[in-house]
């Protein structure tokens, strides 16, 4: 079973038992993921979030703002599908869709990705601002229908 990323963060000296607390305590009342709430409630930077990420679900993270995003993953994941799960399709081969995430799951989702896909999986850790802007430039940058 992994560690969960609250005690991770705790271990690390990067976050207190109050403030987790606190999130937590929010997240159940209005829901969310519990690190972009950390995030949000400026208890964590998203690098710190990301790197406890990384020791959890031993992943390796993407700089998205680095990577040339393929605008053909549009075709390939529903844009609500990815808002939904804070993830984004930034590329793909025959055999394989590369994603990033912000809180990588297992079981369900990566289930749904391999049947909505039909390839594989490689998940990455990204920044949700890094993925919140893929998905931007994804789905929503020139592709309205404004005229020319």
């Amino acid at each position: 079973m992994k560690r969960k990323i609250g005690e991770i963060l705790i271990e690390d000296g990067l976050l207190s038992k109050a403030q987790l607390e606190e999130a937590l305590a929010y997240q159940e009342e209005k829901g969310g993921l519990i690190g972009q709430i950390l995030i949000e409630k400026k208890f964590l930077s998203e690098d710190m979030l990301i790197g406890a990420l990384g020791k959890q679900f031993k992943m390796p993270y993407i700089p998205l703002k680095n990577y040339s995003i393929n605008p053909d993953m549009a075709a390939m994941l529903a844009a609500d599908f990815c808002h939904k799960n804070s993830m984004v399709a930034f590329d793909c081969d025959s055999k394989r869709v590369y994603v990033a995430m912000a809180d990588p799951l297992s079981g369900p989702i990566l289930d749904d990705l391999r049947k909505v896909t039909g390839r594989i999986p490689q998940i990455f850790l990204a920044r949700i601002s890094e993925i919140l802007n893929a998905i931007f430039f994804i789905y929503h940058d020139g592709k309205t229908d404004s005229p020319s």
